[in-house]
């Protein structure tokens, strides 16, 4: 009889245990926030999308892969015609030397700032010629980068968030991303707009919205429905393009090498 009941005790005790995990996995996770799509637009495939951001009626945008790196610029609004949408040309296009892998692209005072990947250097471009001006050295990865109208904010594929300054890339300070007590890798593309974060994660489909100032997720926005209605190859194609549109109070999202653009407004 005492070792029945003993027996039961420590089942129900590892019972509650499995459902305080449970619970607690649940609790930790992010609001999931709605979303409709009010806008989209072609785009060109040719892009291995990195950076994404807008400014004015142009997108500015960095494609990647080694040999093929680009900065571009192209106008938001797009012709009528099926072929002139197909073949429209870029406003401004700048190759990036062949050693470098392109990545995370922001804008601040007029300077386009560029991450490269393994290479630990900073391409700094002029946003109205796409002259190069000058390049700054710092550690680890490039991955993701935007700005906050101060810093710039680079991710490197970890949970580690880095503000550098924009005179010498030199870190102020950095911040984990954490949804409750579980620390978020792979952060990728960045974006900040009206005062948070936005992250997405490599070869998955959600964007986090991220408070700044202490790394956690405040909630989440899932786009495998939309990656769903676009006609992708490969496993690669992953989404990878976050740009707040100021006119419209949205975002564009794009993937890499994605046929389309969407214009996403959160809805709660």
């Amino acid at each position: 009889m005492i070792l029945t009941t003993l027996l039961s005790r420590s089942l129900l005790c590892i019972s509650l245990l499995v459902i305080t995990n449970i619970w607690s996995s649940f609790a930790n996770a992010a609001e999931e926030l709605g979303y409709e799509v009010i806008a989209e637009r072609t785009h060109k495939p040719v892009l291995f999308t990195q950076g994404l951001l807008v400014d004015g009626d142009h997108f500015y945008e960095t494609s990647g892969l080694y040999n093929q790196s680009l900065l571009v610029s192209y106008p938001i609004a797009e012709p009528a015609s099926t072929w002139a949408k197909i073949s429209a040309p870029f406003t401004k296009k700048q190759p990036i030397p062949n050693q470098y892998f392109a990545e995370g692209l922001a804008l601040l005072d007029n300077k386009l700032y560029v991450l490269t990947w393994m290479e630990k250097t900073l391409l700094v471009y002029d946003k109205s010629t796409l002259k190069h001006e000058k390049s700054l050295s710092y550690s680890g990865e490039g991955w993701g980068l935007t700005t906050d109208g101060k810093s710039l904010i680079r991710s490197d594929g970890s949970a580690t968030i880095y503000f550098h300054h924009p005179e010498d890339f030199n870190v102020i300070k950095t911040l984990t991303v954490k949804d409750g007590d579980r620390e978020i890798n792979q952060l990728n593309e960045l974006e900040y707009a009206n005062g948070v974060l936005w992250a997405n994660i490599w070869h998955d489909d959600r964007i986090l919205k991220i408070d700044p100032h202490t790394g956690k997720v405040l909630a989440q926005l899932n786009l495998a429905a939309l990656k769903n209605k676009v006609k992708l190859d490969n496993s690669e194609q992953v989404l990878n393009g976050i740009a707040w549109d100021p006119n419209h109070k949205a975002f564009w999202v794009t993937g890499k090498q994605w046929p389309k653009m969407f214009l996403v407004r959160i809805t709660n």
